[in-house]
């Protein structure tokens, strides 16, 4: 969609939100449908009321007014207090006269129209009169009992096909921990690809922080690739880092302003991750003397999987944030923004890998897989950085028990390809469906 189109679009639902809907009736019979105001003076046998809750009937302090309370009380205009007096007036006038009084509200303390009752009804529990005869009712919407059947998807010629057409231009690692997780996802992601309507942001998302964070390390490390990291270098990176994550923020989330509000401290967010992450860096250099050259950032790597348990080749590609070489040893750093912790990438058999705890295990060791001829046989590690635990480190891919990142060698790779294998023929095989996990 146009980017013009988009801003029509939201203009347009702006201003649905605010449009409002009279109703018309027949006043001397059958149901009437009103506002509070409009019943002023009126008299019903039946009355019936909805949004009892507090904050919606009566709003409280909500106010549409651009005159600051003080203002109005120093001028004696009406404020809150005065329209909250007239709702009251009106709410226990129509029940003056009414054999029959309902209201409605919402006892949920999550979702649309929640929060507690009104202060109305607590009044009228309070003050009850010899007349009343109040009764509480809690009335809930009927869950459909579902037959507990997974959903099953036959792989069908056409989607023989598309499996063919993915095969030849590539799976993703992602895609493939996709699958894990749920083959009813990757279904509708990668076969029918069903993308996730763009909605327009009013507040930074969780995975546009991740682009900024991840754009911000890039344009910073950028100019050191081939170079041994100094403390230099990285004070550099330091000095230009606010202006950095505001390019940033201006190219991904171009009609946003991060001057107030969310948007402001999202910034901060990104800036303080980015921050912390050279701070630890500097200091590996200053307190490790660690030797550290950068290779690669955001690149794009691919290897083509020939095998005899697979009908056709299938090619592997892939993004990795960061390549490098720390003191004589290749490391592959995926960056999580996210939390990971070590157990999330500690393996305990082979013959367990793929499973759906392990989504970050195989993501990193396909970095590793496709990485293989690049490295030359050098030793290789492989994890994540995640900066919801950045005082972890480094968390490098490692069998149970062990005490260090694993060093992945040609026989590592190996075990890991017959596990890649294992999954990939099982997603091209014809006769196994693609079907929605029980959950236990």
């Amino acid at each position: 969609m146009p980017r013009r189109w988009k801003t029509v679009y939201a203009l347009y639902r702006q201003a649905v939100q605010l449009a409002e809907v009279s109703f018309e009736g027949e006043p001397l019979g059958g149901l009437q449908i009103m506002g509070v105001l409009e019943s002023r003076v009126l008299d019903f046998d039946t009355v019936i009321l909805t949004s009892v809750n507090e904050g919606s009937f009566p709003a409280g302090k909500s106010s549409n007014s651009f005159i600051p309370h003080d203002v109005k009380r120093e001028l004696g205009l009406p404020t809150y207090k005065e329209k909250d007096a007239i709702y009251t007036y009106h709410f226990y006038h129509l029940l003056q006269r009414a054999q029959h009084v309902y209201l409605l509200y919402n006892t949920e303390s999550e979702g649309l129209d929640a929060g507690e009752k009104s202060r109305f009804i607590t009044q009228l529990e309070i003050e009850t009169q010899a007349n009343h005869r109040l009764t509480h009712t809690i009335w809930n919407a009927p869950v459909p009992e579902g037959d507990g059947t997974p959903v099953v998807i036959e792989k069908s010629t056409a989607v023989q096909d598309r499996l063919r057409e993915i095969a030849n231009s590539s799976f993703s690692p992602s895609a493939l921990t996709t699958y894990v997780r749920n083959p009813i996802e990757f279904y509708f992601r990668r076969i029918l690809r069903i993308r996730e309507a763009d909605e327009v942001e009013e507040n930074i998302a969780v995975n546009t922080l991740g682009t900024i964070i991840h754009g911000t390390l890039e344009r910073l490390y950028r100019p050191l690739i081939g170079k041994r990291l100094t403390v230099a270098d990285i004070e550099g990176c330091e000095a230009g880092l606010d202006d950095e994550v505001a390019y940033q923020f201006r190219e991904v989330y171009r009609e946003g302003d991060i001057r107030k509000g969310k948007n402001l401290l999202a910034f901060e967010v990104a800036r303080r991750h980015v921050s912390n992450y050279l701070k630890q860096e500097k200091a590996q250099l200053v307190d490790e003397n660690a030797d550290i050259t950068v290779l690669a950032l955001e690149q794009e790597y691919q290897r083509w999987i020939h095998h005899p348990r697979l009908p056709y080749p299938v090619l592997l590609k892939g993004n990795v944030d960061r390549i490098e070489r720390r003191d004589g040893r290749i490391r592959i750093v995926d960056f999580k923004t996210g939390r990971a912790e070590q157990r999330n990438l500690t393996l305990g058999d082979w013959d367990a890998l793929i499973a759906p705890e392990h989504d970050k295990i195989i993501q990193v060791l396909a970095y590793a897989y496709m990485y293989e001829e690049e490295a030359g046989g050098s030793p290789m590690e492989a994890g994540v950085v995640s900066f919801k635990n950045l005082k972890s480190g480094f968390l490098g891919f490692r069998m149970k028990g062990e005490q260090v990142p694993a060093v992945i060698d040609r026989m590592a790779l190996e075990a890991y390809e017959e596990a890649l294998v294992g999954l990939l023929s099982e997603i091209l095989d014809p006769t196994v469906p693609f079907a929605e996990p029980v959950l236990a």
